[in-house]
């Protein structure tokens, strides 16, 4: 393998197990795996010491601390960084590799009704929903969904891209695409184009594949849904506009209100499974509460300072 290609490789490789280990849900047989990874090459130890520097995730993370025997404890105050990170390898010491805030960062965000478009790695392109957060390595081929929602595309002779949402990984081959989603219960994962591959780390399964146009729904109460959404309807956010065929209003206003900054609350309860079909442009504000003054029963308060409530008449 060339100089440059390996080099690449570990690069990706680094940037896979710190996106990993940020991880709250990191397992134990995972922690394993990166010790044999880190103990197999000294570059691999130093790659991830520099990487390391690099990466920020905003706001402190809990340390991923792993246990060591008392003799290794017993002489880590005296070692060096890349020392510390040689014994781990070695399967010997206590160490948090991230438990310290990087200097650098790139992380990307979008507050409510925002949308914003980055590159990975040159070729491939993020498109992030409103109120998203997405953390990644300049120059890797690795990212993390933190909350919200992005469609992630590839194109050109790149290696493949490698995606992070909770306990789920994704890799997108050449010419892919995949729509992500975090939800409070849930992560969605839905091929867009060509073939994603998807691991769910909190399972012991192997990695599936998904055909285009195929979502899988992992819930955090482990089910797993597999279905055929409607893409057009799906992906409609991204020129601006929500597309709704007979979905119950609660849901409607969930959806909504992700892209509101004034919030709306619904406290008419005999309505709230009606069913709506129709489109909502994001930019015009309020246009969708005075809409549903036409086609419920219902009347607005507004609130200063709390959200806007939709009454009964």
């Amino acid at each position: 393998m060339k100089d440059s290609t390996r080099r690449s490789t570990i690069r990706h490789d680094a940037a896979c197990w710190i996106a990993r280990l940020h991880a709250e849900d990191c397992t134990e047989p995972e922690k394993q795996a990166f010790r044999s990874w880190l103990s197999m090459d000294p570059d691999h130890a130093a790659e991830f010491q520099h990487l390391t520097g690099l990466w920020e995730l905003g706001g402190g993370v809990p340390p991923a601390l792993i246990p060591a025997p008392p003799a290794a404890r017993k002489h880590a105050a005296g070692l060096s960084r890349r020392h510390m990170l040689a014994c781990l390898g070695a399967g010997g010491l206590m160490f948090s590799p991230l438990g310290r805030r990087a200097q650098a960062a790139r992380v990307q965000q979008t507050g409510p009704g925002e949308l914003a478009t980055i590159t990975l790695g040159g070729q491939a392109r993020c498109l992030l929903d409103t109120d998203t957060r997405l953390v990644f390595l300049p120059d890797s081929q690795c990212c993390r969904l933190e909350k919200g929602q992005v469609v992630l595309s590839t194109a050109g002779s790149i290696p493949p891209v490698w995606l992070f949402a909770g306990s789920i990984n994704l890799r997108l081959r050449l010419h892919a695409s995949a729509d992500i989603r975090i939800d409070s219960d849930c992560v969605h994962v839905t091929a867009v184009r060509d073939r994603v591959l998807v691991h769910d780390g909190a399972s012991t399964h192997q990695g599936r594949w998904l055909q285009p146009g195929q979502r899988l729904r992992f819930f955090k109460d482990g089910q797993l849904h597999d279905d055929y959404p409607d893409l057009d309807a799906l992906l409609s956010w991204q020129e601006g506009r929500l597309v709704f065929r007979n979905r119950p209003l609660w849901e409607v206003i969930a959806e909504i209100n992700r892209y509101m900054s004034r919030k709306i609350t619904l406290a008419v309860p005999l309505v709230a499974d009606r069913r709506l079909s129709g489109v909502y442009y994001i930019a015009r504000g309020d246009s969708f509460l005075q809409m549903l003054v036409h086609l419920f029963p219902v009347r607005l308060e507004h609130v200063y300072f709390i959200p806007a409530h939709i009454q009964r008449l």
